[in-house]
């Protein structure tokens, strides 16, 4: 009788921690994530050309449909006449960074290019696909 009533609470615990597994996906999908950054030099992004302040929105549930997911805006309003820049990332697998973070390239003398941008406390980078 003990060993059924065992089995029973631990068939119940492993199915509560499946459960809550599928839960806590299931609200990062809608998550959006944002971040504001400062470039004092110019910076260029997907053919637009940043510099002050931006801030960077990434929509979880938007990625996972296909759509563009990461949103730039001049400034640290997310409106639509802030707009600059919208592109679908692709996610790459990084160490975890202690504040929002950018990667950028010199492809040539004088340019410099936005190439990934990772949030503060995530695992997950964002890199920027080639301008179109």
């Amino acid at each position: 009788m003990k060993r059924l009533l065992l089995f029973a609470a631990l068939l119940c615990a492993v199915t509560l921690a499946i459960g809550s597994s599928f839960v806590s996906n299931a609200s990062k999908a809608g998550q959006k994530q944002r971040a504001s950054m400062t470039f004092t030099e110019p910076v260029k992004l997907q053919g637009v050309v940043l510099k002050g302040e931006y801030l960077f929105v990434h929509d979880d549930a938007a990625m996972m449909r296909g759509e563009a997911c990461t949103f730039v805006y001049k400034g640290n309003v997310e409106t639509s006449k802030n707009l600059v820049v919208s592109f679908h990332c692709i996610p790459e697998n990084r160490t975890k960074v202690a504040s929002f973070t950018v990667r950028t390239a010199v492809p040539s003398p004088g340019v410099v290019e936005l190439r990934e941008f990772q949030f503060a406390g995530a695992k997950e980078s964002h890199l920027v696909p080639p301008a179109k």
